[in-house]
């Protein structure tokens, strides 16, 4: 299996996104998997341009020079694409979605009707066959996940892709403020990049486990109290 896992944290290799990718990567390496990280915000990728030259003109080929020009050879050698992302405004991250919108290329100009029978673009050439999304958010509810998973489902039927999970971990303002109470979910996201390696699938109770928020409402309150306060230091009191 090969794996282009693309983090798309503003904050790069520091914040909570980057743990938990790290954590899945090392499972998958260890069980087989050829892994290739890219962090998206040390990278150039300018917005699409919407100048339907990728269609029309040079079908398959973007007429912006970037480094999206390294990303679209990964995309093509890989089978499954991991899309890290924090939660930003009910999204994924500005840094992401420019990557996602500018595989716009992938597609022809004419119209077919997908599996789901929804109209779309077919490939001009082939994204992953399968995507996952792997994602955390600033607050304890499993529910803030709800729009982007929604557009992840979205995208992956765009590219014809299967949507292979959705592996969400909430609560990141309380996790880094104690990140140790991140370490039982980083173990379980090693098991599960193992067990997808091996098998090509995640075992539902294991998905079940990730997918358990690490911190009760109150308990996240309680540590983000913290927080607040170290804002309001910031703030001048």
């Amino acid at each position: 299996m090969k794996v282009l896992a693309l983090n798309g944290s503003a904050r790069g290799g520091k914040g909570v996104t980057a743990r938990l990718l790290a954590a899945l990567t090392s499972g998958l390496t260890g069980g087989g998997a050829q892994v290739r990280v890219m962090e998206v915000a040390r990278l150039k990728v300018a917005p699409c341009l919407a100048c339907l030259k990728c269609m029309l003109k040079t079908p398959g080929v973007c007429a912006q020079h970037d480094d999206m020009e390294q990303v679209y050879p990964a995309l093509q050698a890989a089978d499954l694409l991991v899309l890290a992302t924090p939660v930003y405004t009910d999204n994924m991250s500005a840094q992401i979605k420019a990557v996602i919108d500018r595989c716009i290329c992938t597609m022809q100009p004419f119209l077919t009707q997908g599996p789901d029978d929804r109209v779309r673009h077919p490939a001009q050439w082939s994204m992953p066959g399968q995507m996952l999304l792997l994602s955390t958010c600033s607050f304890p509810e499993p529910a803030t996940f709800a729009p982007l998973v929604a557009t992840f489902r979205a995208q992956a039927a765009n590219f014809f892709s299967q949507p292979l999970a959705e592996l969400c971990i909430p609560g990141s303002i309380a996790l880094q403020m104690e990140p140790q109470r991140l370490e039982p979910h980083l173990e379980l996201l090693a098991q599960a990049g193992l067990a997808l390696a091996q098998s090509g699938q995640i075992p539902p109770a294991l998905l079940e486990q990730i997918n358990r928020p690490p911190l009760s409402p109150e308990q996240y309150l309680e540590i983000g109290r913290r927080y607040e306060e170290v804002c309001r230091q910031r703030l001048g009191g």
